[in-house]
């Protein structure tokens, strides 16, 4: 229980430190926003002696002007602050951040978002739109998920049961094959466009020997990839010359198969031809050498092509029997013959074709 002293006591305290606030909010509000000029932010070392103010004791003014040592953590914030003024007027609530009628367009700038700032912002909006892009394709793929789930779980349970996925190949390539000519025509001009885009070939070709056989396989891959390297070069070297020329302008890769076409340009077509490279700069990249004509072209395109092409269709034809063969019960002999050359072509693009392209490639560096 309280007596009547300690209650005195804390009443005290209470109109002291009542009395401090109000002195602290008066010494602020009692410095003039004129008194802290550039000028004497300038020379933080010399106290501004502050004209005597009839209305309020001046001996308070002069004792706390003291120069304006900003904290380093605020050293972003106070850097748009050009004098102590606005600062103080900062404090006092209005000013910079109340927006008064005397705020200059200077600092109104001198407040806008920084670079680092801006870029900021940017990067956070991107996350944002990329978080809901990412959560609206997610709720998508649960709802068609959810809506077609008998037809996923037969589609998995297809790939994930050998005897199903065996029977499946089977199915499809006698749909395939019982289209005859016009599956042949489709197949070569769908492949046209195909190798125009640059895309890989080996499993296409494959798949051709599994569904029409080894030799309309082999006819029908030859020339359709034949066919659309001559139309990416072709276009290359029309239509497109402009856009391949922007895309190629800034690649080293490119610069050096220039240089290696003004030295040798059959020599270098069949490197590049052999190369690890990609089929868009085999087929449009040549396009912008004048080094390399168009038999040139077509020579060596035939000659890269044809053996690939026999290759994959045998092995594609090889598969299709042995699938077959499997379904009546029966076994084949594995053949060693083809065997080898898949050996040989494997081992070929991972260390022969790397080696001589990386051979090439120095030996055109040295030169420069």
């Amino acid at each position: 229980m309280s007596t009547p002293r300690n209650q005195s006591n804390i009443g005290n305290r209470t109109s002291r430190l009542t009395s401090i606030i109000v002195i602290n909010l008066l010494l602020l509000h009692s410095v003039p926003i004129h008194a802290a000029s550039p000028t004497a932010s300038a020379t933080p070392s010399r106290r501004v002696r502050l004209p005597l103010n009839k209305n309020r004791n001046g001996q308070f003014r002069r004792r706390f002007n003291k120069p304006f040592l900003p904290h380093p953590t605020l050293d972003t914030d106070l850097a748009c602050l050009h004098s102590n003024g606005e600062l103080l007027e900062r404090l006092r609530g209005g000013g910079l951040l109340g927006g008064t009628k005397n705020t200059s367009s200077a600092d109104s700038k001198s407040l806008s978002k920084t670079p680092s700032q801006e870029v900021v912002s940017t990067n956070k909006s991107q996350n944002k739109a990329l978080r809901l892009g990412t959560f609206t394709i997610t709720l998508l793929a649960i709802r068609l998920s959810i809506l077609h789930w008998d037809t996923l779980k037969s589609s998995f349970s297809t790939f994930f049961d050998a005897e199903r996925f065996r029977k499946a190949i089977i199915q499809n390539l006698n749909n395939i094959a019982s289209k005859g000519n016009t599956g042949l025509l489709l197949y070569t001009f769908g492949f046209i466009f195909w190798e125009a885009c640059g895309l890989p070939t080996s499993v296409v070709e494959t798949a051709a020997g599994m569904a029409f056989g080894f030799q309309k396989g082999l006819l029908c891959s030859f020339v359709g990839k034949t066919a659309g390297s001559v139309l990416a070069f072709t276009l290359g070297r029309t239509l497109l010359s402009n856009i391949v020329g922007r895309k190629m302008e800034d690649s080293e890769p490119f610069g050096l198969i220039q240089r290696g076409v003004t030295r040798n340009p059959m020599l270098s077509a069949f490197i590049v031809r052999y190369s690890v490279f990609p089929q868009l700069i085999k087929n449009f990249g040549m396009s912008l050498t004048n080094g390399v004509t168009f038999p040139m072209f077509l020579l060596v395109i035939m000659v890269h092509g044809f053996p690939f092409s026999l290759i994959w269709a045998a092995l594609g034809n090889d598969s299709s029997l042995r699938l077959r063969a499997s379904e009546s019960g029966e076994t084949m002999a594995a053949n060693v013959i083809l065997s080898g050359l898949v050996l040989f072509v494997t081992a070929f693009g991972f260390l022969v074709s790397p080696a001589i392209t990386g051979w090439w490639l120095a030996d055109l560096r040295r030169e420069n």
